[in-house]
């Protein structure tokens, strides 16, 4: 059985406190002579009947059946939030009879320390082969299914692309360590290669499609409508916009920008029914027109692939991914991944 006790606007020590304060006034107001019979407790269960209701915080003690992703389910409305609550508490196990204190709203979004910030790196992909391959964006499939062990064997959380999102928009930060990967154009590889390794290890990634590149009919080289429809309904792959025909966005005239964010958006919707709100740069490129055409037609943000980590106060439009290219040596992969910055 878990207590409920809700406080708020006071510092998380004084919280646990003046909740032993009421517990033992509790105890004074009965009737001298006849004490009560206690009450025994059920470690099985958890009582979801909160005395009172604040905006901040609200100190429970734990039974049985509590996690920190059940308590993020109850308070918070979703269990993969259950890190929040987790990290406040210094990340001690939950045990029958410990107070846990539960953050009601977003604590430290940015993911700022004393000595430094949080980063979130983003990793940019291309291709995938079944062996090693002399082109440079060519990944073998041995190679994506260590980098991605390692991922998972190292305490990396791969996040999704809202996330992140919620990250550089200063709502809400993501794990510790937390890495978003994102994959461009839309081979065949993609679906055939990558898309089973991620889920093996329970990942997620973002596709970029440009549009053009895409087959109604299926091919040995490039990715269907249906594949991404299917890939996309597994909840494994989010699909965005990298334009219709890959051209570079600062060398054509403004009215061919806007047609090419435009024209993408609607196809992407016409043919899987997603809303698509992110793009991924062809080679990396943009300025001030390109950035302008896509707030007109309602992109959040846009990723080059610059490389580093991604802060919560960088530009939504100049976001930075570091390509993977072809390499054998783990430690290559290990140099992208920054997840914080020391002043």
């Amino acid at each position: 059985m878990s207590i409920r006790i809700f406080l708020g606007q006071f510092p998380a020590w004084s919280l646990i406190l003046l909740a032993l304060i009421q517990l033992l006034a509790a105890g004074c107001a009965t009737t001298p002579g006849q004490p009560q019979p206690a009450a025994p407790l059920d470690d099985t269960q958890s009582v979801k009947a909160p005395k009172s209701i604040s905006e901040n915080y609200a100190v429970i003690v734990a039974g049985a059946s509590d996690s920190y992703e059940s308590l993020a389910e109850t308070y918070l409305g979703n269990s993969k939030l259950g890190y929040l609550i987790s990290e406040f508490n210094k990340d001690a196990p939950i045990t029958v009879g410990k107070t846990v204190v539960i953050p009601l709203k977003p604590v430290n979004p940015g993911g700022l320390t004393a000595g430094g910030y949080q980063t979130v790196p983003v990793l940019c992909y291309h291709k995938f082969s079944p062996k090693t391959s002399t082109n440079k964006i060519d990944i073998s499939a041995e190679a994506f299914d260590r980098q991605m062990a390692y991922l998972k064997n190292n305490g990396y959380n791969v996040i999704t692309l809202r996330q992140f999102y919620d990250f550089i928009e200063y709502r809400q930060r993501p794990p510790k360590k937390s890495v978003l990967i994102t994959i461009d154009d839309g081979w065949k590889s993609t679906k055939t290669i990558a898309y089973p390794i991620l889920k093996k290890y329970g990942f997620s990634a973002v596709l970029f499609v440009y549009t053009e590149l895409m087959k109604s009919k299926p091919s040995s080289i490039t990715l269907s409508w249906d594949d991404l429809k299917e890939m996309a309904a597994s909840g494994v792959i989010e699909i965005e916009s990298h334009t219709v025909s890959h051209a570079d966005m600062t060398k054509i005239s403004e009215e061919n920008i806007f047609r090419e964010l435009k024209e993408s958006r609607r196809i992407i919707k016409e043919r899987t029914g997603i809303e698509s709100h992110f793009l991924a740069y062809p080679y990396g490129n943009f300025n001030d027109k390109v950035v302008a055409s896509m707030k007109d037609i309602g992109y959040l943000a846009g990723f080059t692939v610059i490389k580093g980590s991604n802060a919560f106060f960088y530009n939504n439009y100049s976001l930075s991914r570091s390509m993977v290219y072809r390499s054998e040596k783990i430690e290559d992969f290990s140099k992208l991944l920054e997840t914080s910055q020391l002043d």
